[in-house]
Parts: C-alpha cells; structure tokens; sequence
C-alpha cells in the first residue's frame, strides 16, 4: 500500500514540476477611436507575469481591421525577479525590433501597412536566470497605434506638394 501512495506522490510531483514555466496570456485590447482623425485607433494595456520561464502572450487588437500601424512594448528590470527579455515580438506575423541596454527592454514596430485581424503575438523569458516557477512579479506594457492609409490622390496630392517646395526652393537658392 504504500508503494502505491509514493507511486502516486512522485507522480503529482513530476506533473506539478512539468507545468511550472511562466504563463501565457490571451487577451482581447479594444483600440479606442480617435475623435479627431476617421479610421485611428490607438490602446495602452499591460500584462504581468508571475512565474519565471518562457511565455508566449498573444493579445487580439479589436476595433481596427488593419491600416499603418506603430507599437512599442517596454519593460525595465533591474532585479530577475521584475525582468522581461523580449525574444521575438511581431504583428500579423511582421517582426518588431528588439533592443536591450541594461535593464530596459525595448521592442518596437515604427509605421508599417497591416490588415485583417490584428494579432500581436509577444514571447519572451520573465525573470532570466531564475528557476522555471519561480514566483516574480515581471510586466511589461504596451502602446499601439493604429492609423488609415491614406489614399492614392491624397499621396499624389502630397508628392506634388513637395515637388512644388523643392522647385521654390531650388529657385531661390539659384537667385542668391
């Protein structure tokens, strides 16, 4: 009988073991409309992790099917136990840039064109260095922005614009 009891404990105890890495969020952000400018969005949120390991979090943007989007996640860490290390960061599948200089941690996307449903998948290791399960308290937050794409004459439009400034400034620097 008690063969089967330690039988047992050992099996809780490598199943409790196995699961103790970091946690995965899924979340849904509703982007907020812009009341000045039709089509942007723009949303703030956070998410805190409390066991170390390895994580990937994926969080659904609603409210915006796509247009030129920009987006900075920040997290500063100078103790493991407050760490996040970015390891790939993308939306809709296009990779953000990963930066690191001492405790803060950057990964930012600047004005690229996405569409559809828009889905920001974030992996990285909270708390390097610990023990996978160890509790911390490690977060990292977020800003997006959402912007339309402006319109073919509206683009033609703003080229001739600047074709015109080029020329009056060309012709003036000739007359000096």
């Amino acid at each position: 009988m008690k063969l089967k009891q330690l039988a047992m404990a050992a099996v809780i105890a490598v199943g409790s073991v196995s699961t103790a890495y970091a946690q995965d969020i899924t979340q849904s952000i509703a982007l907020v409309p812009n009341a000045t400018v039709a089509g942007a969005f723009s949303a703030g949120w956070g998410a805190t992790h409390q066991l170390a390991g390895a994580f990937t979090d994926t969080f659904t943007l609603t409210g915006a099917t796509g247009g030129l989007f920009e987006s900075v996640l920040a997290n500063i860490g100078s103790m493991a136990s407050s760490n996040i290390d970015f390891t790939s960061v993308s939306i809709n599948g296009n990779a953000f840039t990963i930066s690191d200089a001492g405790p803060v941690h950057l990964a930012s996307f600047a004005l690229g064109e996405v569409s559809g449903p828009l889905q920001l998948v974030v992996s990285g290791i909270a708390g390097d260095g610990l023990s996978q399960g160890t509790g911390i308290a490690a977060s990292y937050g977020a800003m997006a922005n959402v912007s339309p794409v402006p319109e073919l004459e509206t683009l033609a439009m703003m080229l001739a614009g600047l074709g015109v400034v080029g020329t009056v400034g060309r012709r003036r620097m000739n007359k000096g």
